[in-house]
């Protein structure tokens, strides 16, 4: 079986400049395909962070394992607590947006019904004197995966800081009981 592609998550974050201007730039169907793309390696990047280092976790995490797909992903981020609900529900709607657009047989837009009813759903701080509700579709799902792809990606810094565990007959996890 070939290796998943890993990206550490100092290299996602370098790449952040590349991602805004396909946001700010491309055609919708490449905005969202990237943006979900681009989203999904960095849950890849969280969970390597939380799972043990091996072929066990690399297997997990194929494009073909249990944690293959960005909807298993981010329901296992949200299981471990390292990713807040709304963060999990905007991840989730944007997985939908990408399944509408990848699995629709003529090109879709933000201003598509079902798309731009999904974007409504997002999470969207309000910057200057628009509010989120009054966003364009577009405008609302590109700040979306904005704000959710640097909260990813500081989540993943921090726990690379944290001792990653190899094994789980490393030294650091035996615990006794007093007496």
């Amino acid at each position: 079986m070939a290796k998943a592609l890993r990206i550490p998550t100092e290299q996602l974050s370098e790449e952040t400049q590349q991602l805004y201007d396909v946001l700010n730039n491309d055609k919708d169907l490449a905005v969202i395909l990237i943006a979900a793309s681009f989203l999904d390696a960095c849950l890849r990047s969280l969970l390597e962070k939380k799972l043990l280092e091996g072929s066990v976790s690399d297997r997990m995490l194929s494009h073909k394992g249990v944690l293959g797909g960005m909807s298993a992903r981010a329901d296992l981020c949200y299981a471990l607590g390292i990713l807040p609900k709304r963060a999990y529900q905007d991840l989730g709607a944007i997985a939908e947006i990408r399944n509408i657009v990848a699995h629709h047989h003529l090109t879709q837009s933000f201003e598509t019904g079902g798309i731009a009813a999904k974007c409504a759903t997002l999470d969207a701080t309000s910057l200057g004197d628009t509010k989120p509700d009054q966003m364009p579709p577009r405008m609302r799902f590109t700040l979306a995966v904005t704000l959710l792809a640097n909260s990813l990606l500081v989540t993943a810094l921090h726990l690379q800081r944290q001792p990653q565990v190899k094994s789980l007959r490393d030294p650091s996890r035996i615990r006794f009981r007093a007496g």
